[in-house]
Order: structure tokens, then sequence, then C-alpha cells
């Protein structure tokens, strides 16, 4: 069945992508196709570079029956969602939620209750998006029907508000923050918008298409957490108490931790920008001595001494 769900819903999937769906071998992913034909339900494939597996569009599922497990699931994700005030799809969720509900037999909906209370999620948000509902409405808006948008921005480092036509292409949410990635043609580049910023919208009529060479894996490359600059390594040397800590988290992708024997930490990574990992730095305080590059101990330097000044 759930091979059925997956060809009925992904028309034209490759072998190997169900494979690494169902977490099995492709060996095991044709049986399943055997079986298919051999119930009266044809397989079907095509070939090229946008060939896969298909099934006759002309079947009809069964109405779905889901486990505890499944439904379980579903509810979590969907309460993790809600807390996010301003969740651009937050009134369809919660109708959602409430028709899986519906469906479900007795003891599943026990299931489902004992897990809730048993489990819970507490998302880091930075802001409350509840006034935002408008906004998020039109950027969806703006993005779905590929339409380009006139915005009023306020810039934090020029403490000014522009206007700006974009293109968007994309909703983000990164630590605790919304943002909209999106063509600016004032800047006659892609941009990263944060969403509160955003103090007035309007979609237009005019229509744009998304570069084919556009990526947001590779836009936004190796950022540290948002901000995108230069790739550079970067080595930070971190003494006990933080190395403790630091040597259990996943701070970036291409991170590498080499472990010393006085209990302290080399952390090396290649990262996009330097301004949110000098953050990371100094919250470590005395813990952390940046080796690498020489510009980036320089910035740590230049902190330092303006906050002993500081502290005079």
């Amino acid at each position: 069945m759930n091979t059925i769900i997956i060809l009925k819903s992904h028309p034209g999937i490759k072998v190997k992508n169900l494979a690494q769906i169902f977490d099995t071998s492709y060996r095991t992913i044709y049986r399943d196709f055997q079986s298919l034909n051999s119930a009266g339900l044809p397989v079907y494939s095509s070939t090229g570079p946008h060939g896969g597996y298909y099934i006759d569009k002309h079947y009809f599922l069964p109405p779905l029956r889901f486990t505890g497990e499944e439904a379980a699931s579903l509810f979590l994700a969907g309460n993790f969602l809600l807390q996010q005030k301003g969740f651009p799809y937050q009134k369809y969720m919660q109708l959602a939620l409430l028709k899986i509900e519906n469906l479900l037999e007795k003891n599943n909906k026990k299931y489902i209750r004992d897990v809730k209370d048993s489990i819970s999620f507490n998302i880091q948000k930075l802001k409350d998006y509840e006034d935002y509902n408008e906004i998020f409405s039109q950027l969806n808006k703006a993005i779905l029907e590929k339409r380009q948008a006139h915005l009023k921005y306020y810039t934090i480092s020029r403490d000014k508000i522009t206007t700006r036509t974009v293109n968007p292409y994309h909703l983000m949410f990164r630590q605790g923050v919304w943002y909209l990635i999106a063509y600016c043609h004032w800047r006659k580049e892609t941009k990263i918008f944060r969403i509160d910023r955003i103090k007035e919208i309007e979609v237009s009529e005019e229509k744009f298409e998304i570069p084919a060479k556009f990526s947001l894996s590779t836009y936004m490359g190796k950022s540290w957490q948002v901000v995108r600059g230069k790739d550079q390594k970067i080595r930070v040397k971190i003494y006990p108490p933080a190395s403790r800590w630091a040597k259990e988290e996943v701070r970036h992708p291409t991170q590498k931790i080499k472990k010393l024997p006085d209990g302290s930490i080399i952390f090396s990574a290649e990262v996009s920008g330097l301004i949110e990992v000098k953050k990371w730095i100094l919250g470590m305080g005395k813990c952390a001595e940046v080796l690498a590059p020489k510009s980036l101990r320089k910035e740590i330097e230049k902190e330092i001494t303006g906050m002993r000044e500081r502290y005079k």
C-alpha cells in the first residue's frame, strides 16, 4: 500500500528515490513492482532523463486508514508548526488535523492524546508573527503565482525605509526568524529579507521566472546561519568547560572537531561569512581562541579591547 501511495503522489519517481524513502534495496522495490503487477495493478516505466515509474492514473486508492503511530507523527508535526504564530498555513493545518482526527478509530484517538502528553517541542522564536498574516499571505501568493512584489522595507543598517521591487522565490525559517529569499531589482541580485522588516507589500501583475540554475542550498552555501559572504576556513580552540558542550553540538555541516589531551578541542569549518561566527565565538568568552583566519582573530581582539574600555 505504501508503494502505491508514493507512486500515485509522485508519478515518474525513480527506483533510487523509492529505495531511499523506504530505506531498502533496489531489489526489494522491483519485487514490490512485480507483486503489484501480479495483483492486477500494472506499474509502468518511461526512459530518459525525466523517466521513472507510474501506476494507472485512473486507479483510486481505498480510504486511508492511519495507524496510531502514523497519526501521532502527523499531529506532532502539525502542533510543532502551529506554535509559530503567523505560520502561513496555520488555519489550514488546524483544519487538516481536525479532519484526520475525525477519521481515526477510538483507540487511536486515545493513543494520540497519550503521545501529545508525553512529547513536546519548544521552538525558539525571536519574533511573534501573529500580526504578519497578511504579509505572509501576499508573499505566498506572489511566490506561487510567480508575480513581482513591491515592498516598503526597513533596512536596519541604515535605519531607513526603502521601496523595493522583488521577485519572491522562497520563504525560509531559520534560527527563530522568517526570511524571504528574492531577487531585488534595486540591488540587481538575489537577497535575503527579514519578514518582520517588511512594512508594506503590494503584489503586482508583472510575472517572473525563477532562473533554472537557482538552488536554495547553493545560494545559502556554507553560511553559518543566514548571513552570506566569502568562503573562509576557520579554526577555533575551545577550552573547558565550553569545550564539553561544544563537541556535542553540530554548528555547521562542514565542521570537524579534534579533541586534545587537556580537554580542549580544535573546531574547524569552512564557512560563508564571519559575522555570525564572531557572535558565536564572543558568546564563549575566555573559553574561545581564534586560530584562523588572522582577520577574524584581529576582529575579536578589537571587540575585547572595546569591551575592556567599556568596563573601565
